[in-house]
């Protein structure tokens, strides 16, 4: 059934909603899906032959599933799918694809039912996106909002719901509840927050008590990174180029230092991987805010780095002092990180290219106005000065407007952020907001 000739079929698909029937959940138009990119329904869609319809969130944890068997196959063929829908000049080499097999083999074998325990990890990632998950978990009184805090409370008071996480042997279950949501590796990649993300992975000692469990966590999350783009084009992985897999490497290299050093230690040893990566000094302040920045834009190179500098150095006083303050990867913040900021960014970034900008003028574009923009927003929230009072223990979620700015590339001058119901961040006219 695993071959790989039949690995993604439709028949493999279909064995595999048997097998985890939580993958019929994300095939309903009750599912929130993540505004990044331009979902394309295209004519090999999994949800389209199987349902008739369309539905993004399916397409993309599908992926994950199909990208694992690539990656543990291993082959030149498995290579050659799993790169095919991505750009020559950024794609995944086959060095780096060969480290990520050996890191997946390791893993998964280093587990009874590794295997199943990884594809249980993916499936039930984006289950707080469904309607279906929410329905049950509101029987146990559980109503978060953030998708990946949801996960956690319902491992830990009512797994029940969901029926593929109690096949699991009892010691794999324990394993799951104890490391899920203790860092989102998404928000330490992309710098999203500050040293207070890596908190409760230090104080969980799981690095130095069960190290096979962080790297199962690892795994997963490469694959879920793997998925990102399968409503875009479901071959292979279009979101996993060589450049992701450099920084989630050097994201997996620098946590096995939370071993000894303070969680500040470790995001010091992270920007200055990516300072090397983009050109810019970590030993300067106003570098290391931009390593962050770029982390949040998805930018690697050298000539991006100075891109930036030159947008940064570009705006006036005031605006450079709300953007350090906001976007500093070192400021302890007693409040959860806020999430999708670098969707909203890369698919600004990305829409201010599609309107005849080069790669550096839209890096400015998106400096000058996106960042200054979600800089003063978050600086108004803090100081309480919006429609919402300030509450540190709410997600601010910006994947609405990350929604609304995929093509208005003049959004920011005539759009301000407001917070909706469900502490959804999105963009209002300026002429017809109300604080």
């Amino acid at each position: 059934m695993n071959s790989l000739g039949n690995i993604g079929s439709l028949e493999w698909v279909q064995e595999k909603i048997k097998t985890y029937p939580e993958l019929s959940w994300l095939l309903s138009k009750d599912v929130e899906h993540t505004q990044e990119g331009t979902p394309i329904q295209q004519e090999n869609s999994w949800s389209i032959k199987l349902k008739g319809a369309f539905y993004p969130e399916f397409e993309r944890t599908m992926a994950t599933l199909v990208n694992l068997y690539l990656i543990l196959d291993g082959s030149d063929r498995a290579f050659n799918r799993f790169v095919a829908s991505q750009p020559k000049e950024d794609a995944l080499t086959k060095e780096s694809f060969e480290k990520l097999h050996h890191y997946a083999l390791k893993t998964t074998v280093s587990h009874t039912d590794g295997l199943k325990a990884v594809e249980i990890d993916l499936l039930l990632g984006d289950m707080g996106k469904t309607a279906t998950a929410r329905k049950l978990a509101k029987e146990f009184s559980i109503e978060e909002h953030d998708h990946d805090l949801f996960l956690g409370e319902c491992l830990k008071k009512c797994p029940q719901i969901f029926p593929t996480f109690l096949t699991l042997s009892p010691a794999l279950q324990e394993e799951l509840k104890a490391s899920t949501a203790l860092v989102h590796f998404g928000h330490f990649s992309h710098l999203e927050g500050g040293p207070e993300i890596l908190m409760k992975l230090r104080y969980s000692r799981l690095i130095t008590s069960n190290p096979k469990a962080l790297n199962l966590q690892l795994l997963a999350h490469a694959l879920d990174i793997s998925g990102a783009r399968a409503h875009e084009d479901n071959r292979g992985s279009k979101a996993f180029t060589n450049k992701i897999f450099l920084s989630w490497n050097g994201m997996k290299d620098v946590l096995s230092e939370l071993k000894l050093g303070s969680e500040k230690d470790v995001i010091s040893r992270y920007v200055k991987f990516r300072a090397g990566l983009l050109g810019l000094d970590p030993t300067q302040k106003e570098d290391c805010m931009l390593v962050r920045i770029g982390a949040l834009m998805r930018l690697f190179t050298p000539e991006e780095g100075q891109a930036m500098k030159k947008a940064y150095y570009a705006l006036e006083d005031n605006q450079k002092e709300i953007v350090a303050e906001a976007f500093d990867p070192f400021t302890p913040r007693q409040e959860r990180t806020p999430t999708y900021i670098p969707a909203l960014l890369v698919n600004f970034l990305n829409t201010t290219i599609k309107h005849c900008l080069t790669k550096e003028e839209a890096i400015q574009s998106c400096l000058q106005e996106g960042v200054v923009a979600v800089a003063s927003f978050l600086k108004d929230y803090r100081e309480g000065k919006l429609n919402r009072p300030y509450l540190p223990n709410m997600t601010l979620n910006f994947n609405k407007a990350a929604g609304q700015v995929k093509d208005n590339f003049k959004i920011f001058s005539t759009h301000t952020f407001s917070i909706a119901q469900g502490w959804n961040v999105i963009l209002h006219e300026r002429r017809s907001f109300q604080k």
